[in-house]
């Protein structure tokens, strides 16, 4: 005889409703970047839209101010938190100097993935005070598909990034990542327009390695010019570079040598003008920055000395109503010490967490924790002493993220999250004018000082 099993059934179903209400009952927690999300099953047959708690640090305290002179209306000035106010003054002095390349190092996460704003911004200046090339580019990147203004191709390299599950930090290049070739190992790179639309040239391309001894490898240049090195070894980071008017360069390892690994190559003007590198990496918080080796970033700043260190991350920290980030204020606090006790010839800007919007009270607009996390890193670049700028003021004039995926065509996707090409220009031209207006400024003052 079988068993009636229906008053069982009803038994676990009353079991599973039960326990889902009570669920929905554990409120919002957040611990670090850690979001636990309030369950709600009855939300897609609420009539009112649910409220997000909207605590927002409001203001900087006023220990933080930092010098802010004259701003014109369309302009979001940067704060300068530096004890002379003079946090930028150096790069505005190599801006100033006719025949030299000036270089800057711009490090964040998926916001400038893809080089969609540092694209554009290097080319706004490219324009202005000359260079050409696209800076920095690794030897393969995840955004090989996507980074328009330079096609790569690479075959027998094993591949490091910082991210990954197996990797050995004390290893890593300045980018995060590092490449260790097989016999025949090739890597291409073409160059193109800021958007992708035509070929490219740059003047001077150079590959960054170490190596033990013994590595070969052959350039080939535009499919035609060839040329062999051989390297002796070395403790340090070396570069070999190839002049000429550069389209597509290949490198193609003949003898791999003792313990080598690759970084990248820098596709440059070979006198100057305008660098810009793209370090980005998506994931990320800007915490990994510390675990680059002191010896590494020296090497780097021998080879490459950059005049402004730009950072911006926050996308991976933020959540919609987080109103303290006091573990992310010291961990940042630490990078930026570290980064400018190893490069001590840069300036230093940190920008701040992009947009990010969320539906509230029916209405999609900035959520409340970026804001939070926002005033954080200002705080955290007032106690560095270290210049600041508020991307989410920047955006804003642009109606913010909600205003940059409605606007048509759109600037930044469906997420909320993340822009396209069509917003890192209008970024890039809201930084490249802050930058502009600034250096005018300092050049007014300092010639009323001389």
């Amino acid at each position: 005889m079988t068993d009636n099993k229906i008053n069982k059934v009803l038994i676990f179903v009353f079991l599973v409703i039960t326990g889902t209400l009570l669920l929905s009952l554990i409120p919002n927690f957040n611990f670090e970047s850690f979001e636990l999300k309030k369950v709600d099953v009855l939300a897609d047959i609420r009539t009112q839209e649910k409220t997000i708690d909207n605590i927002v640090i409001d203001t900087i305290p006023q220990t933080t101010a930092g010098f802010v002179d004259t701003c014109k209306t369309g302009v979001i000035c940067i704060n300068d938190y530096s004890a002379e106010h003079d946090a930028l003054n150096r790069f505005y002095d190599a801006l100033n100097t006719n025949n030299r390349q000036v270089r800057i190092a711009y490090f964040g996460d998926s916001f400038i993935e893809g080089d969609l704003l540092t694209g554009s911004l290097r080319n706004l200046f490219q324009k202005k005070y000359g260079g050409n090339g696209v800076g920095f580019v690794p030897i393969n990147c995840i955004t090989a598909g996507f980074r328009v203004n330079v096609v790569t191709y690479a075959n027998g390299w094993d591949e490091y990034c910082i991210t990954d599950s197996i990797f050995s930090r004390s290893k890593q290049g300045i980018s995060g990542h590092y490449f260790i070739p097989y016999a025949s190992a090739t890597a291409t790179f073409s160059c193109r327009t800021v958007f992708g639309k035509e070929p490219d040239t740059c003047s001077l391309a150079s590959f960054y390695f170490i190596t033990d001894g013994g590595l070969k490898f052959t350039t080939t240049v535009n499919r035609k010019d060839k040329q062999q090195h051989t390297i002796e070894g070395s403790s340090e980071i070396q570069k070999i570079s190839v002049v000429g008017e550069i389209n597509h360069i290949r490198i193609t390892i003949d003898n791999p040598g003792k313990n080598t690994r690759f970084f990248g190559v820098t596709l440059d003007n070979e006198n100057a003008g305008i660098v810009i590198d793209n370090y980005s990496l998506r994931g990320v918080s800007g915490e990994t920055l510390k675990t680059i080796p002191e010896k590494t970033l020296k090497d780097f700043d021998k080879l490459r000395n950059y005049d402004l260190i730009i950072l911006q991350y926050g996308l991976n920290v933020a959540t919609k109503t987080q109103t303290k980030y006091d573990y992310y204020k010291k961990a940042m606090k630490g990078v930026i010490n570290y980064l400018r006790s190893n490069l001590p010839n840069s300036d230093f800007l940190l920008i701040s967490v992009g947009d990010r919007a969320a539906k509230i009270n029916g209405e999609m607009t900035t959520m409340p924790g970026v804001k939070n996390l926002s005033a954080v890193q200002q705080i955290v670049a007032s106690e560095c002493g270290i210049a600041f700028w508020n991307l989410i003021d920047a955006m804003a004039l642009d109606g913010g993220m909600a205003g940059y995926v409605k606007s048509k065509p759109s600037k930044a996707n469906l997420d909320y999250t993340h822009i396209n090409i069509r917003g890192g220009e209008q970024i890039a031209q809201h930084l490249f004018e802050t930058i502009e207006y600034e250096k005018e400024k300092y050049i007014e003052k300092k010639k009323y000082n001389d």
